[in-house]
């Protein structure tokens, strides 16, 4: 009988151990993260002075925005007096990659794009006068803090810093209306960004879907769909 005590005693703590390494959060939570989003372009567009809120700009005199046009002289009097069909953007779109160093601890990166077009007018006579083409691309480390970590739900917060660099392309057209090939001005610049994701949640184990809200380049609000996995090495 105590034979059989000890050996009951043995197999319980033997699948005590087993239990404790099997809901190892290595062994039950993905560790690699890979992400698609689309956020809105609200803070890109102000921070690059591509909508015209809080700007000097978006009255069709765009070169303004991202060029020193010196001081004026008296040919500028005789410039053309133009008007903007307003601007076009795209979503933000986002792909990056995280992983998780604690159970509550992420660290990655995410790439970004945005793009703004914009077409000028001549008021008088509608002809196109030109167009402003402009692309926004931003590299950004990040980390992550899930602070609920389930087998199907992750709520968490992060925090981004990061540069973007602003490609500018401006064609100025022909009487005519139609861009001669060509005839334009280029210009780049670079400015740090960030963003602070104030809360998220995605949603599923491998695949999911996930939704953010915070503010910086990548939006307001941003969703998309993501993979986890486990590398073969846990």
């Amino acid at each position: 009988m105590k034979k059989l005590f000890l050996i009951l005693i043995i197999a319980s703590l033997g699948w005590s151990l087993s239990a404790q390494d099997t809901l190892s959060w290595k062994q039950t939570l993905q560790r690699h993260d890979i992400y698609f989003g689309i956020g809105d372009p609200l803070i890109a567009g102000l921070s690059n002075d591509r909508f015209p809120l809080f700007s000097k700009c978006g009255h069709g005199t765009f070169s303004k925005c991202s060029y020193d046009e010196g001081p004026l002289y008296a040919t500028d009097w005789f410039s053309p007096d133009t008007y903007s069909s307003g601007v076009i953007a795209t979503p933000t779109i986002s792909i990056g990659y995280k992983y998780r160093l604690a159970k509550w601890f992420w660290l990655g990166a995410t790439a970004s794009y945005t793009g703004f077009f914009e077409t000028i007018y001549d008021r008088v006579s509608n002809i196109k006068y030109s167009t402003l083409n402009s692309h926004l691309l931003t590299v950004m480390p990040e980390v992550r803090f899930s602070w609920l970590n389930t087998k199907y739900v992750t709520l968490y917060s992060g925090i981004g810093l990061g540069v973007s660099f602003l490609f500018d392309e401006i064609y100025y057209a022909e009487n005519n209306g139609h861009i001669k090939a060509g005839y334009s001005t280029d210009y780049v610049g670079l400015s740090p960004t960030g963003q602070v994701t104030f809360v998220g949640i995605h949603v599923g184990r491998k695949w999911y879907g996930f939704t953010e809200i915070g503010i910086g380049s990548r939006g307001i609000i941003q969703a998309g769909f993501g993979y986890n996995f486990n590398s073969k090495k846990k």
